[in-house]
């Protein structure tokens, strides 16, 4: 499933150096441009796939993570690291905010599954156009889901958030939250139309 979140929604996010991380926040946080990028450049992939099934558009979902990282950015000093809890986690955290005060203010109806089609054509005419078709599908799949379980599977899949951070973020047990992932995998490769990977 990760793999169908990173081909899908956004591309593959290399790994993260946590360590890293916070020396890059120790930069931005006096002001330095470059280290502010590439918190962007690290994190955006991740909070991209995470966010886009909960909102309406891919525009709803690059406006929720525009303003996610304009929120983190301007208030570093209000992130303290903490035991087992990635930047990341902070991050995905306000873009969660963003997303639900959208979807509360949203009056727009659903677009139709050719309007998006066409949207997402027009968008990155490079995907061809089966890749646009499954990534539809990927989103009607998601979308067909409760809206916690949504929700838990794109923290965790989308994200890549370890089950202890989708679990501090939901309310969840990071038992329950590997529960609902391995039920909603299941079901979303069901409606996909896709197997179950032999180990």
């Amino acid at each position: 499933m990760f793999f169908v979140f990173a081909t899908l929604l956004g591309g593959e996010a290399g790994p993260v150096d946590e360590a890293e991380v916070q020396q890059l926040l120790v930069a931005a946080r006096v002001g330095n441009p470059r280290a502010a990028r590439r918190l962007y450049a690290l994190h955006v992939t991740r909070l991209y796939r995470a966010l886009r099934p909960l909102c309406g558009s891919d525009a709803d979902a690059e406006d929720a993570v525009q303003a996610a990282f304009v929120d983190a950015l301007s208030h570093l000093s209000r992130y303290h690291p903490r035991e087992g809890r990635r930047f990341l986690s902070w991050l995905v955290t306000l873009g969660l905010n963003r997303a639900r005060k959208q979807h509360g203010a949203s009056s727009r109806s659903p677009a139709t599954e050719a309007a998006a089609l066409t949207a997402l054509r027009d968008r990155d005419a490079a995907h061809p156009e089966d890749v646009l078709v499954r990534r539809r599908a990927l989103l009607d799949a998601l979308a067909k889901l409760p809206s916690r379980e949504r929700e838990v599977v794109s923290l965790f899949y989308g994200a890549e958030l370890t089950a202890d951070e989708v679990a501090t973020l939901t309310g969840l047990s990071p038992s329950n939250v590997r529960k609902v992932c391995e039920r909603q995998r299941a079901v979303l490769l069901g409606l996909l139309g896709e197997e179950e990977p032999h180990e």
